[in-house]
């Protein structure tokens, strides 16, 4: 149906003699609501200049569910008028109105709302005029003269219908715009704050470098002029002041100790500390320590028994840094007893779990239950010591712990107060089954996947050729990365970080390692062969993961 309170905005006076069949524009504005149809009903402005089109409209949209409200504007003007005052839910208009003509009224109608769909009133039967009108803002065109018919009134709920999913369209639009416009910036920012984060690092990085270094400097320098002073070159001392001055060197010592844990602490946080693992002899690993403990022992007399030469089979391992765990403990637990106390160090082979158990026993202070937990933990000194001098910074054991973790292995400690500690570690015997799930444990968030890739040389390389080959899958290796050499030609890595560029990578090395030496650089290319192997998703059972790993390495 159609509301029969529809009201002219027309701007031309009424012929003589006669009155106005249409309300005046102040009386239709004070009956209409300010926006659409409160009861559901549409609103339609219709701009139209001959009277005898505008009742045809009227009269096709008469029968119907749903109400029709129709204003009516015989000017562009007035219809913009109208326009500023309310809001309608579609727009009727001719393109031939006394103010303007053409598409011209189409476009100034859609610059005032944009919203609103706009249907075009034309005697006109040209499919370019129609593109035209289409492409002016129109959502359609009506032909004018189809009296009776329903088309009209389709027409105009079909566009109200679409113009609704476009201004969804639209708002959605807008809103993942807007949406994307802050992702933007606050990835920007996330960047800029990532840089300055990476700044301040190098910073502070640089600067425990530079500070080691001229610490060291003179440190150095005082050992030496201590030292001379201690073997009596610069005159005879008695035998309180050697013990006194030898006292002063292992302190001195324990400074350059402690400047070492700042500086792993800080490329291991980083991931600029690098790990070089390979079979080691046990033996030599506890004899490169023997001395440096043997004087720490001395000086606080305390008991060392280093456990004598036996067969173990060789270690997987980074040698350099299980001595540093080494030291770290044997020097803790001296620290820890007090005067004629026994420090232990022994080394077992579990053949259960293919490892090799290097550990420390005491009979110190020992370490209550609740302060165990605190170990690992920067800083943290709880009662480890008997010595009130002993005040340096607690690095020691945090980064002992992360070695051993970079070993492939943990630290544990068994310990009563007042009875003592045990602290102990275990290395992977080289070749053994457990090397690699036991580097597969050490993968987590945010890293998805594992990647295999094999390394293989010619067998008739020579055995300089062979060399360089194993620097280069060295220098190629990351700490997070796992290098296993099968033999003299083959090499196996598992990776964590899926890389398309592997043979960039290798491309890289092997420059890098070309301008070592003018022998490499003579041949700096080597024929290495790269095959990717296998992609396992972290999600996989780590079972299920090394099940296939062992097929793969085995050739089955």
């Amino acid at each position: 149906m159609i509301d029969s309170n529809f009201h002219s905005l027309s701007h031309r006076p009424a012929l003589d003699g006669a009155e106005s069949i249409f309300p005046s524009p102040q009386a239709a504005i004070a009956k209409e609501p300010t926006v659409g149809c409160a009861d559901g009903g549409l609103s339609v402005l219709v701009v139209e200049d001959n009277d005898v089109d505008f009742m045809q409209v009227a009269k096709n949209l008469r029968h119907g569910t749903r109400r029709i409200v129709l204003s009516h504007a015989t000017s562009l003007g007035a219809a913009l008028q109208e326009l500023d005052l309310r809001r309608f839910d579609v727009i009727l208009t001719d393109l031939s109105l006394p103010d303007s003509s053409g598409l011209d009224t189409v476009k100034r109608l859609r610059g005032r709302c944009d919203d609103v769909p706009i249907l075009v009133l034309t005697g006109l039967d040209d499919a370019t005029v129609e593109r035209e009108i289409l492409q002016a803002g129109a959502q359609d065109f009506l032909p004018k003269g189809l009296a009776g018919s329903s088309w009209t009134r389709k027409a105009i709920e079909h566009a109200v219908e679409r113009q609704h999913t476009v201004n969804e369209m639209q708002r959605v639009t807008e809103q993942l715009q807007a949406s994307h416009r802050l992702l933007r910036e606050q990835s920007e920012m996330r960047e800029q704050d990532n840089q300055k984060l990476e700044r301040l690092h190098q910073t502070a990085h640089e600067f425990l470098a530079k500070a080691s270094h001229d610490i060291r400097n003179p440190l150095t320098v005082i050992k030496e002029h201590v030292s001379i002073v201690r073997d009596g070159l610069a005159g005879r001392i008695n035998y309180e002041q050697a013990e006194m001055l030898e006292k002063a060197l292992i302190r001195a010592d324990d400074v350059n100790t402690k400047l070492d844990d700042l500086l792993d602490s800080s490329k291991l946080d980083s991931g600029l500390l690098d790990i070089c693992r390979q079979p080691c002899r046990v033996d030599e690993l506890i004899d490169s320590v023997r001395s440096t403990l043997a004087q720490r022992a001395a000086m606080r007399n305390v008991e060392l028994e280093i456990q004598g030469k036996v067969e173990m089979p060789l270690a997987y391992c980074d040698g350099q840094k299980v001595g540093r765990v080494l030291i770290c403990l044997a020097v803790n637990a001296i620290n820890a007893c007090r005067d004629s106390g026994h420090v232990r160090i022994w080394v077992r082979h579990d053949e259960t779990e293919q490892q090799i158990r290097i550990g420390v026993t005491d009979d110190g202070v020992g370490i209550a239950a609740r302060q165990r937990d605190q170990l690992a933990a920067r800083f943290a000194r709880p009662g480890l010591t008997t010595d009130p001098d002993d005040k340096f910074l607690g690095l020691g054991l945090s980064i002992a712990a992360r070695f051993c973790r970079l070993n492939l292995g943990q630290l544990h400690l068994e310990s009563e107060p007042g009875l003592g500690s045990t602290f102990w570690f275990g290395i992977p015997v080289a070749g053994s089954t457990q090397i690699f799930p036991r580097w597969l444990e050490m993968q987590s968030a945010p890293m998805k996947y594992v990647q295999l890739i094999s390394f293989h040389l010619n067998e008739s390389c020579t055995p300089a050729e062979k060399r360089n080959g194993e620097l280069l899958l060295t220098y190629l290796t990351e700490n997070a990365e796992l290098l296993i050499q099968a033999s003299d030609s083959q090499w196996w890595l598992a990776t964590s970080s899926i890389s398309r560029s592997t043979d960039a990578r290798v491309k890289k090395a092997t420059d890098e390692i070309a301008r070592l030496t003018e022998a490499r650089a003579a041949n700096p290319a080597l024929d290495i062969g790269i095959q990717p192997r296998a992609v396992w998703s972290l999600e996989t059972p780590t079972e299920q993961i090394d099940q296939q790993y062992q097929q793969l390495i085995n050739g089955e």
